[in-house]
């Protein structure tokens, strides 16, 4: 009998880089120029003569015609006058050599900020496994269809958007059809406001939305449909639209014009980009919603798409248990492909389809972020204050209802349901409740200053770490997340206690906590260079108990060699590996290294040598064996297993 047969993957275990995915770097938002710089360029070329700056302007030039040019500028001059051509000589040498030097610094410091600009900081599977999205530190987002290893759909960077103190939202709608987004090198020119925001130095509600650039955190739905990208020290969250049509336009216009780049040295002008998009069509079929009125009725829409926006920005409204019912009535709408039953009659409305929705948080993020897993547009964030809060994004706020046509003529009933959108539209927000409270001073012990957080595998539970080596456990149930969507009851405390609460051996503070998809173990990544893992079984064991010392952990996962920190770490499809990444330490820059372990036997199975790269996080395919790595050089490694083909003969 052949065994191979019964295991023709062998031990289902990556031991290869199977492929790589590239973005290239046409695709990400340009790199912000340095404004002292321009204007030191300007001046030089202003210095040089005529023909040599309309040399410059209409090609690039190489160090012999440049030198020419240079000669033949000096050819009406006196040759009696040695002594001052002489001098002319040396002026133009020592100008040409500092040019040289001024063209290689500049060159230098280009490579190392493209190097930089389009590391991958994060990288996650959907649920299913068909599309790996990945985050840059650009800001861009592009996602990946994993079964062909191509590009499917792209998001740059929200453009900024200005929000006054009196209002609640505002949205930034296209002109000229579909516009390339790739351009948003002015929102990151003033370094300094992108600074003061990661310190926290007042918000940015009355000013300009800036955005901190690189996505540390992304997070997919249930359903595969929107994306949670965040960034630690941004005062805001980006939930992304997949359905959205716009994003995969986006993906082939930027293909297309990487294409063009290569061709003709330069990205296509804006006029050849609104003739090659007079010809999309960007029809969709209707979404529709239902919600309730007060008097309990039933309230149908047809949401339908007139027009296309870019982005829209939410303000956070902080809630609480005696916070009085929702007056926007239409944000608590359930979104269908079909009409339901329960709504007698249906009311058409034009909207303003978005791809991304802006959540203004109270507080800069300080942690990760994640979507629940039953509720698509719920989920919790760790802000650097160390508070833990949850979040709820209306995903009627996709659609911006526009005012209706004059000409159109509305019963009664359609005209009362289109006056109580409009009014919606004007105070549209998103809801945000504290579950823990930051502590007021480094003494205070009531309270918890939590680094980072998760859900459990059906979201009824919260797992937390403090900064000072506390693990905690906070009941969710179902009633806290129908209270955050608006179903406010005064019985109900959105600030619970944690159920369960103990320390970790050594007190180390943990900045990665995974939940297995089988729902049995739970992954701390500490700051004293361990993995640590737990039971979710015998932590429950000890429910009701805020000071438990007995909950060891059933394995410690560590480099005995090298001590090296977890750069990442994460549960194999079927839990029965933990695979966790490092770098070379403690000089980085060196290959980085794979580790794989049993959860059963707690043994290490493999050990995995990856190229010259510094890894930023890791990624396992949720139903199949394989692994994305994201690293410092912008690409996806995707770790797969060797099929031993022979197995099958």
């Amino acid at each position: 009998m052949n065994l191979a047969l019964l295991d023709p993957f062998r031990r289902h275990i990556p031991d290869r880089i199977d492929s790589t995915l590239t973005v290239p770097r046409a695709l990400h938002p340009f790199w912000p120029q340095n404004q002292s710089s321009n204007v030191a360029d300007k001046e030089e070329d202003e210095q040089q003569p005529n023909e040599i700056k309309e040399k410059k302007s209409s090609d690039n030039i190489d160090g012999d015609e440049f030198d020419a040019l240079q000669s033949k500028s000096t050819e009406g001059e006196d040759e009696s006058d040695v002594g001052k051509q002489d001098k002319r000589r040396d002026t133009e040498q020592e100008s040409k050599s500092k040019k040289r030097k001024k063209d290689a610094d500049k060159q230098e410091e280009e490579e190392n900020n493209n190097r930089y600009w389009t590391a991958c900081y994060t990288v996650s599977f959907n649920q299913r496994g068909t599309a790996l999205a990945s985050a840059h530190a650009s800001g861009l987002v592009p996602v990946h269809d994993f079964m062909s290893r191509t590009m499917s759909a792209v998001y740059w960077p929200p453009p900024p958007i200005s929000l006054s103190e009196s209002d609640t939202c505002a949205s930034l709608g296209m002109k000229n059809g579909l516009q390339f987004s790739g351009t948003f090198n002015e929102r990151s020119q003033n370094k300094k406001k992108s600074k003061i925001s990661q310190r926290g130095d007042g918000a940015a509600s009355n000013k300009q939305l800036t955005y901190v650039n690189g996505v540390t955190s992304l997070s997919w739905d249930r359903h595969n449909k929107t994306i949670l990208a965040g960034a630690i020290g941004d005062y805001n969250l980006r939930l992304m639209d997949n359905s959205h049509p716009q994003v995969s336009l986006d993906c082939a216009e930027a293909v297309k014009r990487e294409w063009m780049t290569k061709q003709s040295g330069s990205a296509t002008s804006k006029d050849s980009k609104e003739e090659d998009k007079s010809g999309i069509s960007l029809e969709t079929p209707s979404v529709y919603a239902s919600f309730d009125k007060f008097d309990g009725e039933s309230v149908g829409l047809e949401l339908q798409a007139s027009s296309w926006g870019r982005a829209r920005l939410l303000r956070g409204d902080v809630v609480t248990s005696n916070t009085q019912t929702n007056k926007c009535l239409s944000s608590s709408a359930v979104l269908s492909s079909s009409p339901t039953s329960k709504c007698s009659t249906t009311t058409t409305v034009n909207c303003m389809r978005h791809p991304t929705l802006v959540l203004e948080l109270p507080r800069p993020l300080g942690g990760p972020t994640q979507l629940h897993p039953h509720h698509n547009s719920t989920g919790l964030a760790c802000l650097d204050d160390g508070s833990l809060v949850l979040f709820y994004i209306p995903p009627i706020a996709f659609y911006e209802t526009l005012p209706a046509s004059s000409e159109s003529s509305t019963s009664a009933k359609e005209a009362e349901t289109l006056d109580i959108m409009k009014r919606d539209e004007s105070r549209r927000v998103g809801n945000i409740a504290y579950l823990t409270d930051p502590p007021q001073s480094e003494e205070d012990n009531s309270s918890y200053f939590i680094t980072c957080a998760a859900f459990g595998k059906n979201g009824e539970e919260v797992y937390a770490a403090t900064k000072c080596g506390s693990l905690l456990v906070f009941l969710t149930p179902p009633s806290i997340i129908q209270s955050l969507q608006g179903e406010r009851r005064t019985d109900i405390n959105l600030k619970v206690k944690p159920s369960v609460v103990f320390k970790v051996p050594g007190a180390a503070a943990a900045w990665q906590i995974v939940v297995s998809r089988n729902g049995k173990h739970v992954l701390f990544n500490s700051a004293d260079c361990a993995l640590r893992l737990y039971d979710i079984d015998e932590i429950f064991k000890h429910d009701g108990e805020t000071n438990a010392t007995n909950i060891p952990p059933r394995f410690v996962f560590q480099d005995t060699l090298s001590r090296s920190p977890w750069a990442s770490a994460d549960f194999s499809a079927d839990g029965e590996y933990v695979v966790g990444g490092c770098n070379s330490y403690p000089q980085p820059g060196d290959n980085y290294n794979l580790f794989m372990w049993s959860t059963t036997t707690g043994e290490l199975v493999d050990q995995l040598k990856g190229p010259h790269a510094s890894l930023y996080s890791l990624s396992c395919h949720p139903t199949r064996s394989f692994i994305a790595v994201g690293s410092s050089d912008g690409v996806i490694d995707v770790w797969g297993p060797r099929v031993q083909w022979t197995a099958f003969a």
